[in-house]
């Protein structure tokens, strides 16, 4: 089995991509889901949310105040340090029994979804291969004002806070990249051609050059998606 990492920009068009791939029964871990499902009332990571950063941080109904967490921890590298050590564990158990799922099913190739694959580092060593999904930024700007009908400067601010679209591109552990500034016809075509290539690299040697890869996710230590999406 291969294992495949999935990262791009805010407003790239990588959910139309992880469809795409999923409906080539392509199994696909999301970290973004996994982050939310880790905190769901109920859970052990929540209670240690709890108990960390106190009642202010849950809502009446159980569940996680996003909001007033984010105050907590944005701009306290102490408090975001904690908050990384309760999720990064919880987070790092769900994305190790996805993969190791869909590696028992025998599945040739696993997508690991992670918008912050390499601002977080911890996933890039286990990754066979890197898809970046990658759009212009005037593109980007004007797509992510049309869908959260956000002015320019809010648009502009939330693309600034992102790893630049460049260092994506041309970071050495790239190993596929689909651009992604013309139609969803044009990016379909690009994704079944990036689906094949890797298709042709998977196989049996891949399945046993992967097992290293999962041991390095077992042991994995620190912050595997960063949290700064609440």
């Amino acid at each position: 089995m291969r294992i495949v990492g999935l990262t791009g920009g805010i407003a790239s068009g990588k959910s139309t991509v992880t469809a795409q791939l999923q409906s080539h029964n392509i199994p696909v871990v999301d970290c973004d889901m996994i982050a939310r499902e880790v905190v769901a009332p109920g859970t052990p990571a929540l209670a240690k949310i709890n108990s960390t950063f106190g009642n202010q941080v849950i809502l009446p109904n159980g569940s996680l105040d996003r909001a007033a967490l984010g105050n907590i921890i944005f701009n306290d590298k102490a408090q975001n340090a904690k908050l990384g050590k309760i999720m990064g564990s919880a987070i790092q158990k769900q994305i190790m029994w996805q993969v190791f799922r869909a590696f028992i099913a025998g599945a040739p190739l696993v997508v690991i979804d992670a918008p912050t694959l390499f601002e977080t580092k911890s996933l890039i060593s286990m990754c066979g291969e890197i898809i970046v999904v990658a759009v212009d930024k005037d593109v980007q700007l004007q797509r992510l004002m049309a869908r959260d009908q956000s002015s320019e400067q809010e648009a502009m601010s939330r693309i600034n806070s992102q790893l630049p679209m460049k260092m994506k591109i041309e970071h050495p552990n790239t190993t596929e990249v689909i651009v992604n500034n013309g139609t969803r016809d044009e990016l379909k075509r690009s994704v079944h051609n990036v689906i094949a290539r890797l298709q042709a690299r998977a196989g049996l040697l891949h399945r046993l050059l992967t097992l290293p890869g999962m041991l390095l996710l077992v042991g994995a230590g620190g912050v595997l998606y960063s949290y700064s999406r609440l």
